[in-house]
């Protein structure tokens, strides 16, 4: 089957899409998902490519690139982030895959330096049919909170799973370096993020680490503005300045952090941790889980705080030629969490 890939008008075929991602990607996929991610970017407004049945006309599959802004070197850097990728099951031949995911490769032009893309295996095939190879790995980290599970399946009296998990939940609380009381306080952010984070964002922009920005703007966009995910924020304060935070998302079944920013004060980082995770485990948190880039300067502290790698998943980047950014310096200089995906 023949298709034609065509860059798309947001507001042309914004319904098509709307239904194509509920079909195949999301059932989360509404007008309010659609003007979240696509329109209100505080980075800008996303590309979305369609692929068309050669001789229907009609939508049978999609892609998009989201903006991001980076800091490298004490500069900024505008990137994509590659998502929403699908195709109709007739049409998931290699051709029309290719054919599609290449229009979005070839959108790293000017003012734009890179793309990076979190694929499926299935994905990681398209790409490497493209000439793109896998640059580094994205890790989940986990630490388990609660040991009910595995001793109900190991212990039959009741009254024995009680006591011994009271035990062994106690030993899991112990365990994980947790900072210092005296390096910060922590508290609930309340409301909105204001100018304090913008500014800690621009003067954490001179450290030599590739990371992505987080503005206010970006914060209030990405967490507490998410259509369909509910986020809290847990900010870290040293003599009333804000000095870093954590992002945990609101879903105790799947309790994750999905974002941590701070100077590089490894009992602020711990303190941080540990908040987050104490927040999950208090409403019932079983294990709690983290995802960072396998380069993440802090994986030392990721151990040292109780976490254990567990899988991973590959992380693609593509730079434009003749960008001062490239392939390795998301491999081995990179703060990146869950926070730099696409939604």
């Amino acid at each position: 089957m023949s298709v034609q890939i065509l860059y798309a008008s947001l507001e042309s075929y914004q319904s098509d899409l709307i239904v194509l991602f509920r079909r195949y990607l999301t059932p989360d996929s509404d007008e309010n998902r659609f003007n979240w991610l696509y329109k209100q970017n505080p980075y800008g407004i996303a590309r979305v490519w369609v692929a068309l049945d050669g001789e229907k006309g009609n939508i049978v599959g999609a892609a998009a690139a989201f903006p991001r802004r980076f800091y490298f070197r004490e500069a900024e850097r505008m990137g994509w982030v590659l998502g929403d990728f699908c195709l109709a099951e007739q049409y998931r031949s290699m051709g029309p895959a290719l054919q599609l995911q290449r229009a979005c490769v070839k959108s790293v032009e000017p003012p734009y330096d890179f793309c990076y893309d979190f694929p499926s295996k299935s994905m990681m095939a398209i790409y490497k049919r493209l000439g793109v190879q896998q640059t580094c790995d994205f890790v989940r980290w986990a630490k388990p909170l609660r040991v009910e599970d595995k001793l109900k399946s190991a212990v039959r009296s009741k009254s024995a799973v009680r006591v011994l998990s009271r035990i062994g939940n106690a030993v899991l609380q112990s365990r994980g370096w947790k900072g210092t009381k005296a390096a910060c306080d922590i508290e609930l952010q309340s409301g909105l993020c204001g100018e304090e984070f913008t500014a800690l964002d621009h003067s954490l922009q001179k450290t030599p680490w590739l990371r992505g920005a987080r503005t206010a703007a970006y914060l209030n966009w990405r967490y507490l503005s998410h259509p369909g995910k509910s986020h809290s924020i847990l900010v870290a304060r040293k003599k009333g300045a804000l000095v870093g935070y954590v992002v945990i998302k609101n879903d105790y079944e799947n309790a994750r952090i999905v974002d941590l920013i701070a100077w590089e004060e490894p009992a602020v980082i711990a303190r941080l941790i540990d908040a987050a995770v104490g927040t999950l485990r208090l409403c019932g948190a079983k294990t709690v889980s983290l995802a960072a880039g396998d380069g993440h300067p802090w994986g030392n502290l990721f151990e040292r705080a109780g976490f254990r790698r567990r899988e991973t998943s590959p992380m693609v980047v593509v730079s434009r030629g003749g960008a001062t950014i490239n392939e390795t310096d998301f491999k081995s200089q990179c703060h990146l969490m869950e926070g730099d995906r696409d939604s």
